[in-house]
């Protein structure tokens, strides 16, 4: 039985190919402990493994079943002008997955806009990447609690949004309409000082935010907040402009407005009825 078995040249190529996907699977489950042992993120490196080891199986049962490498590009040739026409979106996931991996477009944890879709990235996989969505504010939207599977070709045809790669900070904005009557000096003198408690609040130091976008290549001629003063429909409107966490806008405009808000009666300061 067993001398019948290993003289089937089939048979024996099944074997092979059976031993061969339990060696990587070993080798592959080393490679993330050992990895995992020197500090680095498992999800990445998991990522790294997965691709590495589809990529040698691949070569290693075309050198199996094929027997040797000769006749593989005129199969090559057949098989990829099929997939062409059949499977384009899967090629161009799959081709999108390594350029996402290679070029650093985005890691676990960060938070991605492309499209329609927006959310904290919690996998990558070789044809669609996941993402923990956020609502109708987009980056400084909170989880709605909903996974979203994204294609992966996505990457190699539409522009991606990261907000955290920076310096983990974003612009935000925050517009106020007075009426006309109201101390605008004074409101405007307002604001930038509740920026000033909410930075000294969150232990947010804007040089070494700038050091950090330096090292990035971004560079700003100041990161200081500003308030600007224009007029608007029904009175004079004011837009704080100012560095934030990102993620953390609407916390920041919450701890900006409720105290902007807590100081209105007797300052000299009224909101008008038309607000942005």
């Amino acid at each position: 039985m067993m001398n019948e078995l290993l003289s089937n040249p089939h048979a024996v190529k099944g074997l092979q190919s059976i031993a061969l996907a339990a060696v990587i699977l070993v080798l592959a489950r080393i490679a993330i402990s050992m990895a995992t042992r020197k500090g680095r993120k498992a999800t990445e490196t998991s990522f790294a493994v997965k691709y590495a080891a589809l990529f040698l199986f691949a070569v290693s049962l075309v050198y199996i079943w094929v027997d040797g490498f000769g006749p593989i590009l005129t199969g090559l040739s057949i098989v990829a002008a099929a997939l062409t026409i059949v499977a384009k979106e899967l090629i161009l996931n799959f081709i999108g997955s390594f350029v996402i991996f290679w070029r650093e477009i985005f890691a676990i944890g960060d938070r991605v806009e492309i499209g329609e879709y927006s959310g904290d990235v919690i996998d990558k996989g070789i044809l669609y990447f996941t993402l923990l969505e956020t609502g109708q504010n987009a980056l400084s939207g909170h989880s709605t609690g909903r996974l979203v599977k994204v294609p992966n070709g996505l990457a190699l045809t539409m522009p991606i949004v990261n907000a955290t790669r920076g310096a983990g900070y974003v612009w935000d904005e925050i517009g106020i309409v007075l009426t006309r009557s109201s101390d605008w000096e004074k409101g405007r003198a307002r604001l930038l000082s509740l920026v000033d408690a909410h930075y000294e609040r969150e232990g947010i130091d804007l040089e070494r935010i700038k050091h950090t976008f330096e090292k990035r290549g971004i560079f700003f001629n100041r990161l200081t907040p500003r308030a600007y003063v224009d007029v608007a429909t029904g009175g004079i409107r004011l837009t704080l402009r100012y560095l934030c966490r990102a993620r953390l806008n609407r916390e920041s405009r919450d701890y900006i407005l409720t105290r902007f808000l807590d100081g209105l009666p007797g300052s000299g300061i009224e909101l008008a009825d038309e607000q942005p």
